[in-house]
């Protein structure tokens, strides 16, 4: 569940940028990157006793006109974007380079108080901003995101005033005690930003704080947030550890109604006493993603409505952006499976909207989730 090495061949590089695949869903897109800090709570791995203190990017639908003019986001902050070029061994600048199709800081439009929102839990190991490709499209499909990095996990988090946070020096597996505090805390983030977008957070915009566009013209509201997001009924998406999180959030709160889990073991208390909400998995062919060969089971703890989807060329990494970067740098090898990128943005894309749209929305997936599918041969139902 660490990053594997990728060797750089060759980059494509428009001026001095390389952009993300472009985005499949109606709308434009919108990214924040902010810091909430979780005042009531100590972080249990910082070295100092602080407050947890989390970095967060919102990918958000908006309007052209109101976005047309502001810069693409780069997919890294700047110390991010060294520690991605080091551990990827890439050559330095090019992480710095990548590009978003997200506009940043594009205004908030009153239809995000309708938006459905997810919530989303990086890999051990990784960054929320390895999984931008993924989660930009989705925002274009109408969803906000909330990207949430888990400071001292996390391969590094960068705040938008340029303090850093690297990773503890752990490596995978974790402790089974060491593991549950990390999992505990893990969705305690993500229950914090939950409740952070669901109150009417005001900041100050000299401090990336957001707002709510109230025309054409850039007129604000009192230069203060009234957006308040649809957190009554929310879902969760993670890879690796960021899946047991997003299962395990399930069971902490009710307004989560439905998780994906993108090839991760499940650990934590909902292996030991179960849930009844639906729960779609997607992960590589060789291994039973929820299913820790070392620890409990997880599949049997999932009593509702569940399915579980093997993707024929894929491996762990897949379900990050590194078979995006396979396909837009040039590189090659078993890191980033068989599999094109954009290929499994698609599939990621279509299933996991299918799988939420069902459950939050109760949109129909005309039996889509229950058999495999011819424009998907790819994808195989294991388990249901």
């Amino acid at each position: 569940m660490q990053f594997l090495a990728l060797l750089l061949t060759a980059i494509p590089v428009f001026g001095t940028r390389i952009l993300l695949p472009e985005l499949t869903g109606p709308h434009k897109v919108g990214l924040r990157n902010l810091e909430l800090v979780d005042h009531g709570r100590v972080d249990p791995f910082s070295p100092s006793g602080s407050p947890r203190d989390l970095g967060v990017t919102l990918f958000y639908p908006t309007k052209e006109e109101f976005s047309k003019h502001l810069p693409l986001a780069p997919q890294f902050a700047p110390a991010v974007a060294s520690h991605v070029d080091d551990v990827l061994s890439l050559t330095p600048g090019t992480a710095a380079s990548l590009t978003t199709r997200a506009h940043l800081d594009a205004p908030l439009t009153a239809e995000v108080a309708s938006a459905p929102v997810m919530l989303f839990s990086h890999g051990f190991g990784f960054t929320r901003g390895l999984y931008t490709a993924l989660l930009q499209d989705l925002a274009s499909c109408g969803w906000v995101v909330a990207a949430v990095d888990h400071p001292y996990d996390a391969g590094m988090v960068e705040y938008p005033d340029g303090r850093v946070v690297p990773a503890q020096n752990w490596s995978w597996p974790l402790d089974p005690p060491v593991r549950e505090l990390a999992l505990d805390t893990r969705v305690a983030d993500l229950l914090f930003v939950l409740k952070q977008l669901g109150g009417a957070m005001e900041a100050d915009g000299r401090r990336g704080g957001l707002y709510l566009q109230e025309d054409a013209e850039g007129i604000y509201e009192n230069h203060t947030l009234k957006a308040m997001f649809n957190t009554s009924r929310v879902v969760a998406l993670g890879h690796s550890f960021g899946g047991a999180t997003a299962v395990e959030a399930l069971l902490n709160s009710s307004a989560v109604v439905a998780a994906t889990d993108l090839d991760g073991f499940l650990y934590g208390p909902v292996v030991r006493v179960g849930t009844d909400k639906p729960t779609l998995v997607l992960g590589f062919p060789e291994h039973y993603a929820t299913d820790d060969p070392t620890a409990t089971p997880g599949w049997p703890a999932l009593h509702g409505w569940r399915r579980d989807f093997t993707v024929a060329g894929t491996v762990h990494e897949s379900y990050s952006d590194y078979s995006i970067f396979a396909d837009i740098l040039g590189t090659e090898g078993p890191e980033a499976g068989t599999i094109s990128g954009e290929r499994m943005i698609q599939i990621q894309r279509t299933y996991i909207n299918a799988f939420f749209s069902n459950f939050l929305s109760g949109i129909d997936d005309n039996g889509f989730l229950s058999k495999n599918d011819t424009q998907f041969p790819e994808v195989s139902l294991r388990r249901s």
